[in-house]
């Protein structure tokens, strides 16, 4: 999706939405870094990907990372695999792949080369209420982290501040992302005051609000924020115009809608 027959001039419905002057938006992608597809067990949803095509026609997002929800990851390896097999289909689509508790076995890839980056949600713990500490102490664990360190690619990393920080001073120099800017695992502002100069952690913007999103912007760069939607929790329409819409130059929103993201999965670009 390269050169200027797919720059973004197609969301002038959503910059009119917004209050934007669409002759100063010239972006080649827009990136939804953070939406979740398939089936989950536990809330009983279903993310299709007709929905998420809507929202992208909706807002001109041009392309979208998606990953399998925990619960169902948790339960069956086949969902990434299903994950994989529909991004070969819609290759507007990025894949993630859901980083499994079993990761002491024997053979354990966390990210297949396939994939370009993965997800770590509430390892062996309470799902979006508390980490588990055991995890930090597991003589399997460092195994893992050099495993991520070999591949190389981004890991939407979510669990409590405290287990957070203990586990960036063990894999220094992982490339991970916050989500929500850190507020399902505590308060954003302890995020960005403990991890600001960890120039390996990024954030996420989903589900958060616009002056959060400022102040991390003003304080760590937009180089280190990236935009994501958190479908279904969220909309494209709602996270994007927060970003869209913040008092900054354009090319720093580039950044956070697309070049942020593109830099560390090493994404190259393909027609959706």
């Amino acid at each position: 999706m390269k050169g200027s027959l797919f720059k973004v001039n197609t969301i002038l419905n959503l910059y009119s939405i917004c209050g934007i002057n669409s002759s100063t938006m010239d972006f080649e992608y827009i990136i939804d870094s953070h939406t979740h597809w398939g089936p989950s067990i536990t809330l009983g949803t279903h993310v299709s990907t007709g929905e998420i095509k809507r929202q992208q026609v909706e807002t001109g997002i041009t392309h979208v990372v998606v990953m399998p929800f925990p619960s169902t990851a948790i339960e069956n390896n086949a969902i990434n695999t299903r994950l994989f097999a529909e991004t070969e289909k819609e290759k507007a689509f990025i894949p993630y792949h859901y980083i499994r508790e079993d990761y002491d076995r024997d053979g354990f890839d966390p990210v297949p080369e396939e994939y370009y980056g993965g997800k770590w949600h509430w390892m062996r713990g309470w799902q979006d209420t508390a980490s588990n500490y055991k995890i930090l102490n597991d003589k399997n664990l460092p195994g893992l982290i050099e495993k991520l360190r070999k591949i190389d690619k981004p890991v939407i990393f979510e669990e409590e501040l405290s287990f957070t920080e203990q586990f960036v001073a063990m894999a220094d120099g992982l490339k991970l992302i916050i989500p929500h800017l850190g507020m399902l695992g505590g308060n954003p502002v302890d995020f960005l005051r403990s991890l600001k100069n960890c120039e390996s952690v990024y954030f996420d913007t989903a589900l958060a609000s616009q002056d959060t999103i400022l102040r991390f912007v003003e304080i760590i760069g937009p180089e280190r924020v990236i935009f994501g939607s958190d479908i279904p929790f969220g909309t494209m329409k709602t996270e994007l115009s927060k970003v869209l819409t913040l008092s900054i130059p354009d090319k720093d929103k580039e950044l956070i809608v697309s070049g942020n993201i593109i830099r560390l999965t090493g994404w190259q670009g393909q027609c959706g």
